[in-house]
């Protein structure tokens, strides 16, 4: 089980795991060193032995942006107020720094407005095909929903070539391996935060509810869960299913390691009972019951994370991507804020058959198959200068401290007010190159709530 945390231990204690899993794959050479024994941790995403004046022109596709195709964005010169998206002022910062270091290497972006599948617009596969139709090729690097399809297609490079790279070595081996088959390593992991249950203890003590200590138990989780009235709050927006998948071993722990699941075992069958005590504390019962009121719908626009931000859920299972927003003191306007006094984040709650838990969301990174271009299977010396210098680039982007301090300093426009381009993302590197990254992401002020939090330290 989970090491015991103390009540007060902060929200997102859970992230220990996540954190301890980043610094002990690097425990065992926690610093990269070079032939001569130095320090090179500073270079980590500089590693490649990449020429300065290396020619290359790198297209990236993602989403969460504003729809606008930017040529060679590294050397633009774009004001705070031309900055309304937060991803392309991220790749923005990380482009003008490397642009120093690579000037004959042009960086290009276009970033999707909304999510990948956003409901009436194309799907994200449709994108990439209009993407090449458009600028006669597929982009260089792109963010991917399915790595194993791009594989599948003949898209994706194997970035294993790169095993014996400082930088390749610095990432943290299991967000890695979640993007290896077979030895095939098919992406990079780009974005990274703990996902657990977000605890509304304000509310429960409010109504003189016992708040559970975060290494609950299921049963524990189950009364809290239930304690609500189904007249003014609940227990969350939809039954949790969700702790079933985690407190058993052959859903997602066998998918993980067998690629398969057992949906008719009797650790599932054991826990079955649970769903209808879930269910009945539940809005979305609520809902289809008629004994919702239409004033709590139209208050939390039928969204789950704003019934939890509203003091409509004593949990929330399902919006770990609200680690900014819902602490963000400067932006207590804002429907994502977590309107509520005192509030955690608790690891998955334990049962008969597995410990605390949490689940890691991990968003990967694709770079092109350049071999696939002429269609002969070899690569080519041009082909393999193509790719490295968009590893080069990509690493740069996701591992180096240099990049997350270039994209802290980055201001963006958000609904008119100035905020740094930094995020939710948890460094996606190990040892010291982590801590150091932590160091950065503790220090945007809205992160303050967590950093301040007891417990914090230990993690």
């Amino acid at each position: 089980m989970m090491k015991k945390f103390g009540r007060k231990a902060l929200a997102l204690s859970l992230t220990a795991v996540l954190g301890a899993s980043m610094v002990l794959t690097g425990c065992g050479k926690s610093k990269s060193e070079d032939k001569k024994g130095e320090d090179t941790t500073a270079k980590i995403g500089l590693t490649t032995g990449l020429a300065s004046d290396t020619t290359a022109d790198i297209s990236i596709m993602t989403w969460s942006g504003d729809s606008k195709y930017y040529e060679d964005i590294g050397s633009m010169d774009l004001s705070t107020d031309k900055l309304t998206s937060q991803n392309v002022a991220q790749v923005y910062a990380v482009a003008k720094q490397f642009k120093k270091l690579y000037p004959n290497i042009k960086i290009n972006l276009w970033a999707k407005t909304g999510d990948p599948d956003q409901p009436g617009t194309p799907k994200w596969e449709q994108e990439m095909t209009s993407f090449k139709a458009k600028y006669g090729k597929y982009p260089d690097i792109w963010a991917s929903t399915s790595v194993t399809n791009d594989i599948k297609k003949g898209l994706a490079a194997d970035l294993s070539v790169f095993s014996d790279d400082e930088t390749y070595k610095a990432y943290n081996e299991n967000l890695m391996s979640n993007l290896n088959y077979y030895g095939f390593q098919g992406g990079l992991p780009s974005y990274s935060i703990p996902w657990g249950i977000w605890v509304n203890k304000a509310l429960a003590e409010s109504k003189n509810i016992n708040v559970p200590d975060p290494d609950w138990t299921i049963d524990e989780y189950t009364r809290f869960f239930t304690k609500s009235d189904n007249t003014s709050f609940w227990g969350d927006k939809s039954t949790p299913v969700n702790i079933i998948n985690m407190g058993t071993t052959t859903i997602n722990k066998q998918i993980k390691e067998k690629g398969t699941v057992d949906l008719d075992s009797d650790e599932v069958k054991s826990l079955l009972s649970y769903i209808p005590k879930w269910a009945a504390s539940t809005i979305d019962v609520a809902e289809g019951a008629g004994t919702l009121s239409k004033d709590i719908k139209i208050e939390s626009k039928t969204y789950s994370w704003y019934y939890f931000c509203n003091n409509r859920c004593l949990t929330n299972i399902t919006d770990p991507w609200y680690l900014t927003a819902g602490a963000d003191e400067s932006a207590k306007e804002s429907e994502s804020y977590i309107d509520s006094k005192d509030w955690d984040i608790y690891p998955f709650p334990s049962t008969d058959y597995c410990g605390n838990t949490i689940k890691v969301v991990m968003d990967p990174i694709c770079i092109h198959n350049y071999a696939a271009d002429d269609g002969n299977k070899e690569w080519s010396d041009d082909e393999k200068a193509k790719l490295k210098a968009t590893y080069t680039f990509a690493t740069y982007w996701t591992a180096s401290t240099e990049a997350k301090q270039a994209i802290f300093d980055q201001k963006w426009t958000d609904n008119g007010a100035e905020k740094s381009a930094a995020g939710d993302s948890f460094p996606v590197v190990s040892g010291d190159t982590y801590n150091k990254q932590m160091d950065i992401w503790n220090k945007l002020p809205a992160h303050k709530t967590y950093k301040d939090k007891e417990g914090w330290k230990e993690i």
